[in-house]
């Protein structure tokens, strides 16, 4: 599938599970071996939505936010001096979220929406944590809240990178609601094909999985975001009733998601519970 309509394409595949960190390190270094990198593609992600049992990683995290957020931004900090060594003028770092971060969406106003509070439940319970806010488990709102971690990264990483002059930007997207890639698979498999037929058959709402691959490729080869950073796009449902399809366009994130001082407090944090800081 990685190399499909790429002609005698060179494709190595590396082990990197997000869900424990030694794994990520381990991960990172083989990567290193091969010099320099043009570009990074953050789109990894597990969902536990309607299970009331925390899970946990490996370092035991809860794991939507472990592997959603945390992995990654483990990930992307032990490969900046990488994609800085790349010939690219600008080399790219691409966050995969979702419009499930903003509340005001259709998708995010489902339940209960986004929102990381003070940090509470981080600080208060430590890397034994439930929820950022410190409120009572809900694997729905977790996923929603690792969405929105996803943006407050972003933005963050991108300034620190402007304050220091690197050449790497950092962008953001939501490519929409993809219900074929796995990301349900740890929920009851009668509801994932009920869900799955009533989204793409009856009510046209899903996304395909060729064309939310499309919008990361977009993101990372698009001409227009050369040298362009901080910006975030949404494949969102074209107006009509029903929807007449998506539209992948530029679109403003929640208001949460530019507040610039819980950015910090979270990298901050992120920085201790993955062990960057020691």
């Amino acid at each position: 599938m990685v190399s499909r309509g790429v002609a005698e394409s060179d494709v190595e595949c590396y082990e990197c599970d997000l869900a424990d960190l030694d794994s990520v390190r381990a991960c990172a270094r083989e990567l290193r071996r091969n010099g320099s990198i043009d570009a990074l593609a953050l789109n990894a992600g597990v969902e536990f939505s309607g299970d009331p049992v925390v899970h946990r990683t490996a370092q035991g995290l809860e794991e939507t936010v472990g592997v959603n957020h945390l992995g990654h931004f483990l990930l992307t900090n032990l490969l900046l001096e990488d994609l800085e060594r790349s010939e690219l003028a600008h080399p790219r770092i691409v966050v995969t979220a979702s419009e499930v971060h903003d509340p005001a969406s259709p998708g995010g106003s489902v339940g209960n929406g986004a929102t990381l509070g003070s940090l509470e439940g981080f600080e208060r319970d430590g890397k034994r944590f439930e929820m950022a806010d410190g409120g009572n488990f809900d694997a729905d709102k977790a996923y929603k809240d690792s969405k929105l971690m996803n943006m407050l990264f972003t933005y963050e990483l991108e300034r620190r990178l402007r304050e220091r002059g690197s050449k790497i930007t950092v962008n953001a997207f939501g490519p929409g609601l993809i219900t074929r890639t796995g990301l349900f698979r740890h929920q009851n498999p009668l509801f994932v094909k009920v869900f799955d037929f009533a989204t793409n058959e009856v009510f046209h709402v899903a996304e395909t999985v060729d064309r939310g691959g499309d919008c990361l490729v977009y993101m990372l080869e698009e001409p227009s975001l050369e040298g362009v950073g901080g910006v975030y796009f949404n494949n969102g449902l074209a107006p009509g009733t029903p929807p007449t399809g998506h539209k992948f366009e530029r679109t403003d994130s929640s208001v949460e998601s530019n507040n610039q001082d819980e950015a910090r407090k979270l990298w901050v944090i992120s920085e201790d519970f993955v062990g960057l800081n020691s």
